[in-house]
């Protein structure tokens, strides 16, 4: 949602609020550092005789990025968390990728351009590609070409590094401000001691959102007005509690802020799970949604009862190529033991369609959205993938409460085939003496219609399902979710969708399985469509961790006796 100003004698230099999105939650206080903006791209044409040189100096401008992204991953691979080192590392491979630097010296020969223009011009194409993908992470991928661009184009700066000087010595640790989410400057806020970070960028996906995260830096995105807001040395506050971002704080407003950031930082576990109850005493579930080993801590500081989706895509999509086995229980077996026996669903790799964007997991055809992804990936063409995969699950699940979700599930037929593959991956295990657990529960995503109309026979042959309401809605509808001309059709209060929701949780109640559907789409995330939900039947929801609070405190509002299910939404 686009950002709100709430300004106190905004005309006077006072107090002013702009409301943003959490990326990573705290609370951070400090003097505003704005980063530079975008450099400014001299367009030159050169004489045909200058082509070699022009190219040879972009190839030079190229190597001294590379040298210096080769430093910061050394600095960070050992020192900080994983994630870092793999995100720098996937840096250095798209640093490396000579089809895009032959695009930029074929623009140099044939456009007569200077490197400058060049390597503009290539980046805008590669950056519009990665913005039409449906994925959020793929569009967020632009953030990722935009910062390299931008080194690139410094270091073919006779200026050099001038656009990214070191943040200036404060007497308060700074909060970096600036309008793209690059992990270059991610890396300067932690090299600074950045008390926060707040961007105009609305990536949240990207990954320097996944390195804010990692290195626990209090972070605000999707805050629009921020660079003209934002003046070097101001007082700011970075309310990533709240998804807020205050600048020159009253008194009264700053001591609030001191005494809740000094709150939030007292060491401790995390509490137990936090029961949640609607007004007339119903008990309702809520699980997380996380997407890496470092949010189990915030989902658990929530009060979540355990990991209700955890999509493991991420590490493919962030490295660039399938972990092997060991490494899989290893993250696999992080989250487990973090979650100190709380539930925790593992969906196995949901790639293909949207998900794509190297040549390992690549889809083709007219639609990749209704061709080759997810569970029908893995089935049709990559089943020793998903064996591997199988594999590392059971034996990171010994001694845990864990379930294994398959995506895209269509027919029956595709259950029966996993659950052949789980058996296989057993009776591997055994032969090779290797501990495993016996007890993983096995679950299919429904997300397809011909899935939900089958949920009954589905049900039947796992131990739960989960509804991604995001997907189930778009094929329901036949509208791109990411479509802007067709988003009228997406409406999860329509008739029909609405019938089909009822639908899914009436097979389940027949059965006496209610407890065994979960809600994992977007709309679970949301407060004012969660009662209404609870109306329909379910009980039980995956959610964003900074989701919690909101949706716990509508659950506890509702009052599920007071609608029949033919009313809810109405």
């Amino acid at each position: 949602m686009a950002a709100d100003v709430k300004a106190t004698d905004a005309d006077n230099g006072g107090e002013i609020t702009l409301e943003g999105v959490t990326i990573c939650p705290g609370v951070g206080i400090g003097r505003a550092h704005v980063l530079d903006p975008e450099m400014f791209v001299v367009r030159e044409a050169i004489e045909p005789d200058h082509v070699l040189a022009e190219q040879q100096r972009y190839t030079r401008a190229v190597e001294a990025v590379g040298k210096q992204l080769r430093e910061h991953v050394e600095s960070v691979h050992g020192v900080t968390f994983h994630d870092a080192g793999v995100i720098l590392r996937a840096h250095k491979a798209m640093l490396a990728d000579e089809e895009f630097h032959d695009g930029v010296r074929r623009l140099i020969e044939t456009g007569h351009k200077n490197a400058e223009w060049a390597l503009e011009e290539q980046g805008e194409q590669q950056i519009r590609r990665f913005e039409a993908m449906r994925d959020p992470y793929f569009q967020a991928l632009a953030e990722d070409v935009r910062d390299m661009v931008d080194s690139v184009l410094a270091a073919l700066s006779r200026k050099g590094e001038t656009h990214r000087a070191p943040v200036p010595s404060l007497r308060e640790s700074p909060v970096l401000i600036c309008g793209h989410l690059y992990p270059s400057a991610v890396m300067r806020a932690q090299r600074s001691g950045a008390a926060g970070f707040a961007t105009e960028s609305r990536a949240l996906s990207a990954h320097g959102a996944i390195l804010l995260k990692g290195f626990g830096i209090p972070a605000v995105g999707d805050v629009h007005g921020l660079r003209g807001t934002a003046s070097d040395g101001d007082q700011v506050v970075v309310d990533a509690t709240n998804g807020l971002v205050v600048f020159r704080p009253r008194e009264t407003v700053l001591e609030k802020y001191i005494v809740l950031q000094k709150k939030l930082k007292l060491p401790g576990p995390a509490p137990p799970p936090t029961v949640s109850v609607t007004r007339d005493g119903t008990r309702v579930r809520l699980l997380a949604n996380i997407e890496n080993p470092d949010q189990v801590g915030m989902a658990f500081q929530k009060g979540l009862e355990g990991i209700g989706l955890f999509r493991t895509e991420f590490f493919v999509l962030t490295s660039g190529r399938f972990p092997d086995e060991e490494e899989q229980y290893s993250i696999y077996r992080k989250v487990i033991n973090a979650s100190e026996g709380r539930r925790v669903v593992i969906r196995t790799f949901d790639i293909g369609g949207d998900k794509q964007g190297t040549s390992l997991h690549r889809c083709t055809g007219q639609n990749p959205a209704l061709g080759v992804r997810g569970i029908r990936r893995h089935l049709l063409r990559n089943p020793e993938e998903l064996r591997t995969q199988i594999r590392a699950i059971l034996r990171a699940a010994e001694g845990g409460v864990v379930g294994m979700l398959f995506p895209m599930v269509t027919t029956v037929d595709d259950i029966r085939e996993t659950r052949r593959l789980v058996q296989s991956a057993k009776e591997e295990l055994r032969t090779q003496g290797l501990l495993f657990s016996e007890n993983v529960m096995s679950g299919a995503m429904v997300e397809i219609p011909a899935a939900a109309i089958a949920v009954r026979e589905i049900l039947s042959e796992v131990h739960f399902v989960s509804i991604g309401t995001n997907d189930l809605l778009q094929y329901f509808m036949a509208a791109d979710r990411d479509n802007e001309d067709v988003l009228q059709y997406n409406d999860v209060k329509n008739g029909a969708f609405l019938w089909l929701l009822r639908f899914i949780i009436g097979k389940a109640t027949e059965m006496g399985r209610a407890e065994d559907v979960t809600v994992c789409g977007e709309i679970a995330s949301r407060p004012n469509l969660v009662s209404e939900l609870l109306r329909l039947g379910y009980r039980s929801f995956s959610v964003s961790p900074s989701a919690a609070e909101q949706v716990r405190a509508a659950v506890s509002n509702t009052v599920i006796g007071s609608l029949t299910s033919d009313q809810a939404f109405s």
